[in-house]
């Protein structure tokens, strides 16, 4: 018993030196969403940490503000005008809750980067002949970004593939662990009628930015960018989701290095990104679904993102996402918004779906957001991994079958 406290406690000890502890998320709505109150709500973040930035789909913002500024906040904002409501009452309280009490690899609980390293390497090793691990790149800090090749044919390369990637944003746990647990599912699954694996190879990336995964367990929990450093500042990092070479710089990110959607000084700035995007091109005429899996908020999103112009696939991508978010929605009744991704959530140039559909030219290039719409935010309980994996892949199972039932396999 002993023991195992102190493990616990050291567990909670190690992970993010920074103390969240009265920390507040609170959730701030405009009486009128017009441009201006949107505007503002967006300026916000040059002072206090946005969670979730106002949306088509919600003109609302989440904010993380420390205790001592709740209050002059508050009354600031509703004496503008905006209702203010106390989303996450203390963030720290959250933070010590997603720390599963013992060491070791964990399906059902959030894992740290070593862990799923070495998940990865037994994973390969205990399932040869569906399994494989295939280096992508590496980090700025060194750190050797690898994905897993799954297929029921490791031998077959002219199989189509569903190329997904999770942990882009360092701070989204949840992505990682339904990366891990889709793996998971489609190896046991294997000999079932339905496998998906009879009708596609899959390429996983569990965690894309390693650093700054890292980073969440050791020194700050809600660290979101990369970790590498800004000349001539004292910030930290690049918004890796910011920083694809499409459309770079032409709105929805910032030039500002201490931004957390601070877009890079060049396209592809990140090492992370030139590797992927070699990586990606290089097998582009085989990768019929693009995914890059952030959280929170639910939303089911296509190109574009820089602007409001509709790609010229607006139709199949609309058909094919309806699907998907009915399939999740049939799963355990969360709804997804869907659409695409200016129109759902906001403008955001320099994204991985922009650059998968206009670059690498595939037309199934999405941006997901999967649960929750900020209960708990980034800080999801291990307790809703299951379910959300599960609706996860009701939702790629419908994407998958869309593509076979309208012969775009």
């Amino acid at each position: 018993m002993f023991r195992s406290l102190l493990l616990a406690v050291c567990l909670v000890g190690a992970l993010a030196v920074r103390d969240y502890t009265g920390y507040k998320v609170l959730t701030v709505t405009p009486s009128s969403p017009d441009a201006s109150s949107i505007k503002f709500l967006r300026s916000l973040e040059s002072e206090y940490d946005i969670w979730r930035e106002p949306s088509g789909a919600d003109p609302s913002t989440d904010v993380m503000v420390p205790r001592m500024a709740v209050g002059p906040l508050k009354t600031k904002m509703e004496g503008m005008g905006f209702e203010v409501r106390t989303k996450i009452d203390d963030v720290q309280s959250l933070i010590n809750q997603q720390v599963k009490s013992t060491a070791g690899f964990d399906y059902q609980n959030y894992n740290t980067m070593e862990e799923i390293q070495q998940w990865m390497v037994d994973f390969s090793a205990e399932h040869p002949d569906l399994v494989e691990m295939e280096v992508i790149g590496t980090t700025y800090e060194k750190r050797v970004i690898n994905k897993l090749r799954i297929s029921s044919d490791l031998s077959d390369t002219t199989r189509p593939i569903f190329f997904m990637i999770g942990g882009t944003h360092a701070r989204e746990w949840i992505t990682p662990a339904t990366m891990i647990n889709f793996a998971k599912h489609l190896v046991e699954n294997r000999n079932e009628d339905n496998s998906l694996l009879a009708l596609m190879e899959f390429n996983i990336v569990p965690v894309f930015n390693q650093d700054g995964y890292t980073h969440t367990w050791v020194e700050d929990r809600m660290w979101r960018k990369t970790r590498s450093p800004n000349a001539g500042s004292p910030c930290t990092g690049t918004d890796p989701n910011r920083n694809w070479d499409s459309q770079w710089g032409t709105g929805g990110s910032s030039s500002l290095p201490c931004s957390d959607t601070y877009m890079g000084t060049v396209p592809a700035s990140e090492v992370e990104i030139s590797s992927m995007q070699n990586h990606v091109y290089a097998i582009r005429d085989r990768v019929k679904v693009f995914m890059d899996v952030h959280a929170y908020s639910q939303f089911w999103m296509y190109p574009y993102g820089y602007s409001e112009v509709l790609p010229n696939d607006k139709e199949e991508l609309h058909a094919a996402s309806e699907k998907a978010v009915d399939a999740i929605f049939a799963t355990h009744g969360k709804r997804y918004e869907y659409g695409p991704i200016a129109t759902v959530i906001y403008v955001a140039s320099g994204s991985s779906a922009d650059w998968g559909y206009d670059v690498a030219e595939i037309t199934h290039s999405y941006a997901l957001e999967l649960r929750d719409t900020g209960e708990y935010g980034f800080l999801l309980p291990a307790s809703q991994i299951q379910p959300a994996f599960e609706e996860f892949y009701a939702g790629c199972e419908a994407t998958v079958h869309y593509l076979r039932d309208n012969n775009k396999l």
